[in-house]
């Protein structure tokens, strides 16, 4: 069934979740499109070094000596899961703190947990290379990138043609 626009839209000014994910038997719900994931992948992709086309037989030599570098693709990989608003939680946990032997005492604790640090490892640790790519290109599709496309260029094109002071005063 395909979805209208409003619908899309009510979706994601009500953040639901578009879809999810089952990785190792734990499930993650997919955070719909939204600017600000689209910005941090953006940062993170920016970071990749470039990698040149290579022959066929030299393919392994070209993975074995940039592998290091790709790091980040298991953070792109979980945000492009959890969404830019979900890459922490706050937990309340229960501490109990000893005194001299004797004397114990409880009291809570706000952790804030870095989820998109333990996803992304886990990702990289225990995913297989084809099932990352075909996340991240699935959620691209998914991320609206034309929308978005749109409407950064049509800003900046209405930014060129918006006429500056000095022509004003010039004129």
């Amino acid at each position: 069934m395909e979805q209208t626009i409003e619908s899309r839209v009510a979706t994601a000014i009500l953040e639901k979740a578009i879809d999810s994910i089952e990785i190792e038997g734990k499930t993650y719900d997919i955070a719909p499109p939204s600017v600000a994931t689209l910005i941090l992948i953006s940062e993170l992709v920016s970071t990749l070094p470039v990698v040149e086309r290579v022959p066929k037989e030299q393919v392994v030599y070209s993975v074995l000596h940039n592998a290091k570098d790709f790091a980040a693709l298991g953070d792109i990989c979980a945000i492009l899961i959890l969404g830019a608003k979900n890459l922490t939680e706050q937990r309340e946990e229960v501490e109990e703190q000893t005194f001299l032997h004797f004397f114990k005492r409880k009291r809570k604790v706000v952790k804030t947990i870095d989820r998109k640090a333990e996803l992304a490892r886990y990702i990289l640790e225990n995913m297989r290379p084809t099932t990352i790519f075909n996340i991240i290109v699935k959620r691209l599709q998914d991320m609206e990138v034309g929308d978005f496309f749109a409407i950064t260029t049509s800003l900046s094109e209405a930014n060129i043609l918006k006429p500056t002071k000095e022509e004003v005063e010039k004129s």
